[in-house]
């Protein structure tokens, strides 16, 4: 067999199995930056709100061992990335936990009948047609700046997003043959749901929540970046961002490196969501294509 052939071999058998470069490569960009931040205290050289004003604004150097440099009061720029990935990736995670769930569970009470459908999506549409900086203004006065609140904010700012998804996989799946004939061959509606319906809702769900996920960390860094999330002298992405701006002629490693981690995470997040809608596109159903 010819170089050319078992290269593409290799590839109809990627393809065939879910598995493509770009997942690949995205899974391993989350995996890395998601160990980066739950290993800090094993992987920071320094702790990362420790000042060292004879350090302050120290350029990228190996001795003394400052590879990201120093911030305005000298604190270690690696530390504090490391560490500052944290409060981004557990509001990412929780937030979309929220936004996920409530938009399974109102999509699933719209498909019982119109009424609820009905009421349902118009509170969906108000909750789209306010400002999502407006909605994080309204709550953070009533929950605070603190970390449980800017979840619940992300958390129902978009849950919209999975609740018309879900209903309209549902609908489209309702009206399908295969389910059908379930419902005509005895089956109930929780084995009919369990066996036909939600494997299908999987895949989709799938892809939305990768982007849900891109959007909430963004979401929390922006807020953090405007002084309505973390404060100082907590390390976070956002706000070392918005605390070093000003030194950016000088020192411009204070904002480039959490803003670089920042930015690789979102990509590796919508890698995986980019190579996961083309599978599933691909496969021509809603099934899990490696099952």
């Amino acid at each position: 067999m010819s170089v050319g052939a078992g290269l593409r071999a290799r590839g109809r058998t990627a393809h065939r199995s879910g598995t493509t470069p770009q997942l690949v490569v995205g899974i391993s960009i989350v995996a890395v930056v998601v160990l980066g931040t739950v290993l800090a205290p094993l992987l920071a050289p320094y702790d990362p709100n420790a000042v060292d004003l004879g350090s302050m604004l120290s350029a990228p150097s190996i001795d003394p061992f400052h590879p990201f440099g120093t911030d305005q009061v000298g604190r270690d720029v690696l530390s504090r990335v490391l560490y500052g990935g944290r409060a981004a990736l557990i509001v990412g995670l929780f937030s979309t936990l929220i936004a996920v769930t409530l938009g399974v569970l109102f999509g699933l009470l719209a498909a019982t009948g119109r009424t609820v459908d009905a009421v349902i999506g118009r509170i969906a549409d108000i909750q789209l047609s306010i400002p999502g900086l407006v909605l994080a203004l309204l709550a953070l006065s009533l929950f605070g700046t603190t970390p449980l609140g800017i979840i619940i904010i992300i958390g129902l700012e978009w849950w919209p997003m999975h609740y018309r998804v879900v209903r309209d996989k549902i609908r489209e799946l309702t009206a399908s043959p295969f389910v059908e004939a379930s419902r005509l061959g005895g089956s109930g509606r929780l084995r009919t749901f369990g066996g036909h319906i939600l494997p299908h809702l999987i895949p989709v769900l799938a892809v939305t929540v990768t982007f849900n996920v891109s959007t909430a960390v963004l979401a929390e860094s922006g807020l953090s970046y405007l002084g309505l999330g973390s404060q100082p002298p907590t390390a976070n992405w956002g706000l070392m961002i918005a605390e070093s701006r000003t030194q950016l002629g000088d020192a411009w490693w204070g904002p480039v490196f959490p803003g670089l981690a920042l930015v690789v995470f979102l990509i590796g997040v919508q890698m995986v969501g980019d190579a996961l809608s083309r599978r599933f596109a691909a496969t021509g159903r809603g099934g899990v294509p490696w099952i």
